[in-house]
């Protein structure tokens, strides 16, 4: 069974890619970070079976998945989510499985079976996934457009991109937002940039500190329970995690 791995996080790919090692009728013959490049790959690869992050960069996942269905010999797909609102109900189709991030191996050992399974019985499987997405259609939500934040300093506005966004923390009643290599004062306070930045890749890792997981370059485990993330911004700014937040900060980083 020839599998291409598609996640826009590196960390993700490699887990599930170690964890599909166990099987010896499972070969990964690729894996790509986004939609261009999984269509790109599935072109030249031709998989048996495509295992599919959802929320990604430009094409997202359902989108791609509509993409690979009008190919002349379409693949099974495995949708990866770490997203279980909305939509896992909608997955329970026979034909087609889902994974929630972190990836459990009991529960990949499931997909595994079924994949076996449906193979044997491939345009009828592919034909519910059809349908599915057409389910899916009312119930899936589009990760927002890259948000765009605005400063003011010295009388002119500065825009960026949420993406260059390293860490916000607040300092008294003041909010500096963190970029690679400056420092803004915001009149937003954090709440309003946890409500108006996605998650993930923010995380409200403390109660004076939203760090974007994308810039996390090191973590390091600090007293009482708690972590301290270095991030890869050019004075390696060291953000703390609060020991309530450590068990969900695991879980987006899938470790």
């Amino acid at each position: 069974m020839q599998v291409l791995v598609v996640d826009d996080e590196a960390l993700s790919r490699d887990e599930l890619i170690y964890l599909l090692r166990d099987y010896p009728n499972i070969q990964v013959c690729g894996e790509a970070a986004t939609g261009d490049q999984a269509l790109q790959a599935y072109r030249r690869l031709l998989p048996d079976v495509v295992f599919l992050d959802i929320q990604m960069p430009g094409r997202c996942g359902l989108q791609v998945a509509r993409e690979l269905l009008r190919q002349p010999e379409p693949p099974l797909i495995v949708f990866a989510t770490a997203y279980d609102q909305h939509a896992v109900d909608a997955f329970e189709v026979e034909a087609i499985d889902y994974l929630l991030k972190p990836f459990s191996a009991e529960r990949l050992a499931r997909t595994v079976h079924r994949l076996v399974r449906n193979l044997n019985r491939k345009e009828r499987a592919v034909q519910r996934i059809d349908q599915l997405l057409s389910r899916l259609d009312g119930v899936w939500v589009a990760p927002p457009q890259p948000v765009r934040l605005t400063v003011d300093r010295d009388g002119r506005w500065i825009l960026f991109k949420h993406t260059e966004v390293a860490v916000a923390y607040a300092e008294g009643r003041a909010v500096f937002i963190k970029t690679g290599n400056d420092c803004f004062r915001t009149a937003l306070s954090l709440h309003e940039l946890e409500d108006r930045l996605p998650s993930p890749p923010f995380f409200r890792c403390h109660r004076g500190y939203l760090v974007n997981l994308d810039w996390v370059k090191e973590i390091h485990p600090w007293f009482n329970g708690a972590y301290q993330l270095v991030l890869a911004d050019q004075q390696k700014t060291q953000v703390p995690v609060s020991r309530l937040c450590v068990r969900d900060l695991r879980q987006m980083l899938n470790i």
